[in-house]
């Protein structure tokens, strides 16, 4: 039979066949709301009087209230139902505007609805449950139609159909309810949910869901919301959606995988997916590696064998040697070795994955307290199964089928083992392995047991002992070794020359006698060091300080002494030469490395050296410092209370004055201790630990003769002392300070020294911890006051007080009652201050905090638990002599005392005066301080105390039953009724003046409107306080804003309240310049201000007025860029570019107050505008006004300010709006600047790659770089020099690994620049096996809903290198699936009616399933029908638009794969007459001409075969999908491969 004709699309300009389809369109949705009035008039009973057309929001909310005032009884279930009634008459009016642009309508299409929802009160009115039973049935309708509010203003004739279609619905599902009435006749009251248990509305409901398809009205919602005026860019957004789709099925499967896998939640990033420390210490290390070393490795036949042969003998290469003989540093050179040498393996692709003990180095107190074996598996398992697409997939699949597994060694043999795709034949698995452990023994012996030969191949160092111990006796481990001790001597000398190369007596060999001198320490140090780094190093680092002969001499001499001797005498000389603060310093340093409870690096270990113990009754404050600029170096340790000397020069709060930046510090004068490989701070090596003697609390004595000053005995000083009397005359004794050097001498025992006091550790950084909370300067910085409240009640718990310090121990009591009486500590614990950051940032940093200190302080025992064990300590005690803290102790240690109350009263009620008295009305707010007043009120009442977990770590765990109860933020009104209550009875009304009433009665209402506006009887509530906060004051202009933003309240209304505050407000502030001062009081003056100007934009009558009004806003210090956006978008869609530019310029001006808020101006402005909406609106503005300097002003603030702070995520994301905006520019002469911007913004997220960055946006500038360089090395006339830096720009975008999808048009252009330079290129060759062998590796698994996507990125290649035949095929198996899809849909709309759709004959078409039946992304399904496939290509010239393609198509190489022309424009542009806005491609491109689908090619072929456009045998329409896969294939070999590129 032969196919029918498929509709296509034409030209979006008006073409016959685009208009017939509008039309087609149009009559459907007429036909449908022809309908739509039938069933309301019926609903009227007929009578078409009965309905009224100018029935609107309000007359409807009028009419629900007469229906409660008609019936008081109900009036507590009233308010809920009432704020439904709202929003759905919201809905129904935005979606009415829609249906309004597009029906030929004689009542408007929300008015219809407004009536329908009338009629249904009015038959059940005066039945109980009517208000709850209705709200039901209303809130999930609501959820559907909210849904299509994002197409307002975008809506094409397909979606208002489906608008219409909802409409008719909603009516619908009114028709049932009003029949169910009839049929309730007898019953006066009924059970919840008496309509949605109805079989008849849930059927009408479940027709909503389906029309109302999730994932297809999102992304038809972005498409047709965000999409610019220029019908170009619809492709870019088509092609983005595909690709985000894929990113987000991608991140699924690495989510679902790192679960199963057990990654800690502390080591997992924003997106759920581990936070790669592997990588990071892998950088450091290969990083560190000095240029030449390790190339020997290449030339090692055992490696080479083990490397390359397909089936190696012995599947274990181990690199043996002794500790710090370089091992770990050769192993990383190994690794890069491997990854950047192309064919390095038998295959070709070769999976590296590694693992470094140091870099996964963890604190036995974190959360992640693993085995060797765990931590290993589980790094490695990750890295394999996100190293290429199906890898992933295919874990991702086992993981789905079988998520429960016994141990380590069951999930590699699960996941790895007997995975298909350990099998594949173009795949080799090598993994890495710094440091064995005895747990890894049987997973070595799995994985090499394997009866086939695709084992993994091992690579692994090991110190002599191991090898002996637990590998050479461990059964069927077969292993080669390679002893590095013979291998490395080159790299040593290349080591020692580097060191030497880069030390001022040594770097200038021309220098006389400087070549000998060098010449004689490598020799010596070759031979003295014998292979150790570490003794190596020692002597580097002394001769690095020295410059005299003799110097060095003793250096070479002491070269040879074995490590502990070496470590003694570093010991001695830093006790004897550092000075006491040093010392002291140098002590805090190892108090934190060991006792802390994680890793620091550099800057925080520094913040936390630079805490000063500021308990003002002990410590005297220090007059003000010097102005000289001072780097933090470190503090005295709290507790220790300056010396006089100390508070006569007025030292600043750290214990060592110095210049130096603390890493030179650590490398200079610390030098015990090193930056390790994951950039914390930690001991050189582990082996000086135990030369540090311990300080016991009663005996300071150590061992001098190891480690400490040398001690003189009384008696030998007196022999020495008389003797210079007797020889020295009394003034060259006194010039020569003999007597202070004695002194010093005898005073040696007392004198500080390096040691670990182990008793004392955790209550000195416990007192740092209290320091830091109830400091106010301290607490403001965050990650200070992150560890601080993280950690503070472990370091109290792990305190032994019997053994501790009795003065350390009275100074943790003064802090405690300072912590839980004075306001600083208690807001540090429980009050928000991060309030400048969006949502989800705050919920991953400040809430979570808020949160785990709610679960041990609040909610738990455990924390007022540990205060009493404290307090009932008389040493602890011993300092508290004053109020409030006399006071606290006697109520905790009472007998009787309720704990919470006891500890944390004054606390609740300093929560409950910030939820009443300030003026703090953010919902941050208002969630902490409700919540620790729920908690601590639960506490209180004995039998609600009783039911609750004592257990802290039960309040802070996701989805536990206690977080879901005392973290959950949706209050109910009984428990904000139980918060006021208590509130009041502690804060004390009784004196309040009718404006402290008033303050009050706000407070309450927006406390309620922001936790409970869901709840039943809350609008009435709140609204009602509102008011009555005016009535008792009408200057509480906070009452009158908040009426002033309620969606019942009229734009009239609004305008007139908001006038009466501002002119208030303004006469305020000019009159006292303190109130104006107060941030509170700014920001309520900037918030009218700006709701004044939306609402007078909203009337318009006068835009010029508004706009002014907005600029007005932004003098004030408030600063909100989510309402910017809002205004922005305001006055792109009435095209007020004068305004918006006159917005951006004022806003300019203000950049000073943006650094704090930095967060929200990225991602609520800058990624809102340009890349959620995708809008080109700033250009647009600076295009229309011809004032780009505002602009790019704007953008140049904020980069300044992601430089300051270091934000390198944001700054990327600034950037990268950046370039996207210029690229816009009307004249395109900014194309450089874009470059040079997309330039830094990938230099710099390289240099500072962040987990919190997508992938996805990095790529996607990545691929518009290159694109860019590939179009700048052929213009006209360039010199090869210059042709070829452009190609080795694009080679330096790629990395060394990436996800070929991702990054593929960047490998395509480095593929087309050496195709068209014909040179060979290894790099293109293994990007282009890279992307056909993940292309086939899609083709063939078991999911057809890839195989689009697969086609669609071959196409690219296949073009990009001019394979004509292949290019061909590929499109017409995209066609396939396209064409596939409209048949089928077709076919169900002709069941469905009874007659064809779109011109189709009745009748059904069969579909051959000749290969996938992929979905196209944009689909867009109807009912519980299939989806009706989009467009799937377009024409960049004219725009036009093709489900399938039924004519030439035309393809352009040069712009690898993503340009495709018609027949027309290809015509043009080949006479250099097509003209476009924005086109990339040129005159002179080379194109593969893409046939129009003839469905004859697939009449009677068989199942899994692919059609042959090009074959003129018509025996040989078609071949299998095998052959064509195997006829890709020779892309993978070497022949084939060189000559594509």
């Amino acid at each position: 039979m032969a196919p029918p004709t498929l509709q296509s699309s034409g030209s979006t300009a008006g073409s016959t066949a685009e208009k017939a389809a509008e039309l087609s369109e149009q009559m459907e949705i007429d036909a449908i709301w022809k309908e739509v009035n039938a069933k309301v008039i019926e609903l009227a009973g007929g009578d078409p009087r009965r309905v009224q057309k100018t029935l609107d929001i309000n007359a409807v909310l009028s009419y629900v209230d007469n229906v409660q005032a008609s019936d008081k009884k109900k009036s507590e279930k009233f308010g809920t139902f009432k704020s439904i009634v709202n929003r759905t008459l919201q809905c129904i009016n935005t979606v009415g505007g829609i249906v309004a642009e597009g029906a030929s309508t004689v009542f408007a299409p929300a008015g219809m609805c407004y009536n329908a929802l009338t009629f249904v009160i009015q038959a059940w009115q005066g039945y109980e449950g009517i208000f709850e039973n209705l709200a039901e049935l209303l809130e999930k309708c609501t959820e559907f139609l909210e849904r299509l509010e994002s197409y307002e203003g975008r809506m094409d004739k397909r979606l208002t159909r489906v608008a219409v279609q909802n409409l008719r619905l909603f009516v619908e599902i009114c028709d049932r309810t009003i029949k169910l009435r009839k049929k309730h006749t007898r019953f006066i009251a009924f059970t919840k949910q008496l309509f949605l248990n109805d079989n008849g509305i849930q059927d009408l409901l479940g027709i909503m869901d389906r029309l109302n398809n999730k994932e297809s009205l999102l992304v038809n919602a972005q498409t047709y919301k965000l999409v610019s005026d220029s019908a170009g860019d619809i492709k870019l957004i088509l092609d983005g959606q595909k690709e985000q789709k894929k990113e987000e099925e991608a991140k699924k499967w690495r989510r679902t995988i790192a679960k199963a896998l057990s990654f800690p939640s502390s080591m997992l990033d924003n997106d759920g997916e581990p936070i790669p420390n592997w990588q990071k210490a892998f950088d450091a290390r290969k990083n560190a590696l000095v240029d030449g070393t390790g190339e020997w490795i290449s030339r090692d036949k055992m490696f080479l064998e083990w490397t390359t042969s397909p089936s190696p003998s012995k599947p274990i290469v181990i690199l043996g040697g002794k500790n710090g003989s370089g091992k770990t540093s050769m192993l990383a050179n190994t690794v890069r070795y491997l990854r950047r040498t192309s064919g390095a393996g038998p295959t070709s692709r070769a999976v590296t994955a590694y693992f470094f003990m140091e870099g996964e180095k963890r604190k036995p107190e974190e959360e992640d307290a693993t085995s060797v074996l765990e931590l290993v598996s589980r790094t490695l398992l990750w890295q394999i199964a996100t190293s290429y697409e199906a890898m992933t997939k295919s874990v991702f699949q086992l993981v789905e089928r079988s998520s429960n597994f016994d141990n380590s060694i069951d999930l590699w043999q699960q996941l790895f083992i007997n995975n298909k795709e350990r099998m594949n034949p173009d795949t080799t698995f090598f993994f890495f392995i710094d440091g064995i452990d005895e747990t890894l023994v049987p997973l070595i012996q799995r994985l090499t047991s394997v009866p086939d030969d695709k084992k993994a191949r091992l690579f692994l160092t090991a110190r002599p002992q191991v090898l002996s111990d637990w590998l050479e006796p461990a059964d069927g481990i077969k292993f080669d070794v390679i002893p590095i001790s013979e291998y490395n001597g080159e790299d040593i000398d290349i080591y020692i020359n580097y060191r030497m190369d880069n030390m001022p007596i040594l770097k200038d060999a021309s220098r006389p006698g400087i070549a000998e001198w060098r010449d004689k320490i490598l020799k010596t140090l070759r031979r003295k060091c014998d292979g150790d780094y570490f003794k190596l190093n020692t002597s580097l680092n002394a001769l690095a300080k020295v410059d005299l002969v003799e110097d060095i001499k003793e250096v070479l001499a002491d070269a040879d002494k074995t490590r502990t001797d070496q470590i003694d005498a570093e010991l001695r000389r830093l006790n004897n030469t550092r000075t006491i603060k040093e010392i002291q310093e140098i002590n805090e340093i190892i108090t934190w490395i060991e006792n802390g409870r994680r890793w620091f690096s550099i800057e925080m270990l520094e913040d936390l050296l630079s805490v000063k113990y500021k308990n003002t009754l002990l410590v005297q404050a220090p007059t003000p410092s010097p102005a000289l600029t001072r780097r933090k170096t470190g503090s005295s340790m709290p507790g220790t209370p300056p010396s006089e000397s100390e508070d006569e020069e007025a030292a600043p709060a750290t214990l060592t004055i110095s210049l130096l930046p603390f890493s030179q510090k650590l490398a200079e004068k610390y030098p015990i201790f090193s930056v390790t490989d994951s950039s914390v701070v930690d001991w050189r090596s582990p082996e000086i630990k135990d030369r540090i003697p311990s300080k016991a609390a009663e005996d300071v004595t150590f061992n001098s003769t190891a480690s400490g000053p040398q001690i003189l005995q009384e008696s030998e000083i007196s022999i020495v002392k008389h003797f210079l009397n007797n020889v020295c005359p009394p003034e060259l004794y006194t010039r020569f300070e003999f007597e202070q050097f004695f002194n010093a001498k005898l005073g040696a025992r007392q004198k500080e020294y390096i040691c670990l006091d182990p008793e004392n550790a955790d209550i000195r950084i416990a007192l740092t911890c209290l320091v830091i909370l109830t400091e106010v300067d301290l607490r403001d910085n965050w990650s200070l006051r992150e560890y601080a409240g993280y950690w503070l009640f472990d370091h109290l718990d792990k305190v032994d007080l019997s053994a501790a310090d009795r003065d350390l121990k009275a100074r943790v009591g003064l802090l405690l009652v300072k912590l839980f009486t004075d306001e600083n500590g208690i807001d540090s614990m429980f009050w928000p201050f991060d309030l400048n950051v969006s949502l989800k940032t705050w919920d991953q940093g400040e809430y979570a905090l808020l949160r785990e200190i709610r679960g041990e302080w609040v909610y738990s025992m455990a924390g007022v638990e540990q205060v009493s064990r404290w307090l009932h300590d008389s040493s602890v005690t011993k300092y508290i002599t004053s109020e409030p803290g006399l006071s606290f102790v006697s109520a905790v240690k009472a007998s009787s005392a309720n704990l919470h109350e006891a500890v944390l009263f004054t606390a609740a009620k300093t929560m409950a005066h910030h939820l009443f008295r300030r003026m703090d009305f953010t919902p941050r707010h208002f969630w902490c301080g409700c919540m620790f007043i729920r908690g601590y009120l639960h506490r209180l009442n004995p039998e609600k105390s009783a039911q609750m977990s004592s257990e802290r770590t039960m309040y802070y765990v996701d989805d536990s039953p206690e977080s879901r109860k005392f973290e959950n933020r949706a209050f109910k009104l009984d428990e904000l009724r139980e918060i006021e209550a208590w509130a009041e009875s502690v804060l004390d009304k009784t004196n309040d003046t009718l404006i402290d009433q008033s303050s009050w009665e706000i407070h309450g209402a927006l406390i309620t409107f922001q936790l409970c506006r869901a709840e039943e009887g809350s609008i009435d509530i709140y609204q009602g306080r509102a008011r009555k906060a005016i009535e008792l004051n009408p200057k509480n202009w906070h009452a009158c804003h908040f009426i002033a933003k309620q969606p019942n309240t009229s734009n009239e209304e609004a305008v007139q309240l908001l006038s009466r505050a501002k002119q208030a407000v303004d006469e305020l502030s000019h009159g006292d310049e303190a109130w104006i001062r107060n941030s509170a009081n700014s920001s309520l003056l900037a918030r009218i201000t700006l709701d004044l100007g939306d609402r007078l934009w909203d009337l318009g009558k006068d835009n010029q007025a508004a706009a002014r009004i907005h600029r007005e806003s932004l003098q004030y210090n408030y600063v909100h860029f989510v309402t910017y956006t809002d205004i922005l978008v305001k006055y792109q869609k009435r095209e007020a570019w004068v305004e918006f530019i006159m917005f951006i310029e004022m806003l300019n001006k203000t950049s000073a107050t943006w650094a704090a808020f930095f967060d929200e101006l990225v991602n609520e402005f800058i990624v809102d505008l340009v890349s959620v909406r995708r809008s080109d609106m700033l250009a647009q503005a600076a295009n229309a006004t011809k004032r780009w300097e505002v602009i790019e002003e704007f953008f140049n603030l904020a980069i300044d300010i992601g430089t300051k702070q270091e934000a390198h995520a944001l700054l990327f994301l600034v950037q990268d709006g950046y370039a996207k905006t210029l690229a816009k520019a009307a004249d395109g002469a900014r194309r450089d600047k874009v470059i040079s911007i997309q330039e830094a913004a990938l230099a710099n997220i390289k240099l500072h790659d962040d987990e919190i960055l997508s992938r996805h946006t990095v790529d996607a500038m990545t691929n518009s770089l290159a694109e860019t360089y590939l179009d700048k090395a052929f213009q006209p006339g360039l010199p090869l020099d210059k042709v070829d830096s452009y190609g080795s720009l694009i080679a330096n975008l790629l990395p060394d690994t990436s996800s070929v999808l991702d990054i593929n048009i960047t490998a395509c252009c480095l593929v087309r620049f050496h195709h068209k330079r014909r040179i060979p290129s290894p790099l293109a060759q293994e990007w282009l096996q890279k992307i056909v062998r993940v292309s086939i590796e899609l083709l063939s698994d078991d999911d057809e809903e890839n195989d689009d996507f697969a086609y669609e990125i071959l196409a690219r290649l296949l073009t990009t290198i001019q394979d004509a035949k292949n290019t061909r095929i590929t499109w017409t198996l995209r066609n396939l699936i396209q064409y596939e899809a409209q048949v089928k849909w077709q076919n169900w709309i002709t069941a469905q009616n009874g007659q064809p759709a779109d011109g189709i004959p009745a009748g059904a078409v069969q579909v051959s399933p000749h290969t996938s039946g992929a979905k196209d992304a944009g689909a867009v399904s109807v009912s519980d029908g299939p989806a009706k496939p989009t467009w799937f290509a377009a024409c960049a010239g004219c725009d036009k638009q093709w489900v399938v393609m039924d004519s030439p198509v035309y393809t352009c190489a040069d712009c690898v794969g993503t340009t495709q022309l018609c027949r027309e424009c290809y015509g043009l542009l080949g006479k250099g007459e097509l003209k476009k806005k924005g086109l990339k491609c040129k005159k002179g491109h080379a194109f593969v001409e893409v046939p129009g689908w003839d469905a004859s090619l697939v009449e009677g072929m068989p199942r899994a075969c692919v059609p042959l456009p090009d074959s003129t045998d018509k025996a040989k329409r078609w071949i299998t999908l095998d052959e064509w896969r195997g006829e890709l294939r020779k892309y993978l070999e070497g022949g084939a491969n060189e000559a594509a590129v």
